[in-house]
């Protein structure tokens, strides 16, 4: 499939194609870094269910 000839994005090269898709994969990683995780299950603490008074649910 080719793009566009007059189109900014349709005519990248594949190198900076890339380094794009590595700063965004850099980006998320830090982001997740960043959040507090279980020490149980070492998933983010915002996927565990909590109840109405903000304790965790067993």
């Amino acid at each position: 499939m080719s793009g566009c000839r007059d189109c900014s994005a349709c005519t990248r090269s594949a190198l900076v194609k890339m380094a794009r898709v590595v700063l965004v994969v850099w980006w998320v990683w830090i982001f997740k870094l960043a959040m507090r995780t279980c020490p149980q299950c070492s998933h983010v603490m915002l996927k565990h269910q909590r109840r109405a008074d903000g304790s965790f649910r067993d």
